[in-house]
């Protein structure tokens, strides 16, 4: 999951300086959407709750911030902070 997000975040980062942060949030759930395509049905449940969970507690504004002063490496630790409480709050 962690992966997951960390790809979805990287794809998003080379059209982020077009997009802002409520296109970044759909982009995501889209995202989201695109994962559960290749998740066995009994996990999709759970997959789809995490993958939201992560989604809603993103600081897309933050990423893009970060991403136009060349943070890239905070970005991902974010991301790989809220992924971990997304699955344990799950």
């Amino acid at each position: 999951m962690r992966k997951t997000l960390i790809i979805i975040l990287s794809m998003m980062s080379s059209s982020a300086f077009s997009m802002d942060a409520d296109q970044l949030k759909a982009a995501a759930l889209k995202g989201c959407d695109t994962q559960l395509e290749s998740v066995p049905e009994e996990m999709r449940e759970q997959t789809k709750k995490i993958c939201e969970c992560n989604v809603n507690n993103t600081d897309y504004a933050a990423i893009l911030d970060a991403q136009q002063s060349g943070e890239t490496e905070k970005v991902q630790q974010d991301a790989l902070k809220v992924a971990t409480e997304c699955a344990k709050s799950i």
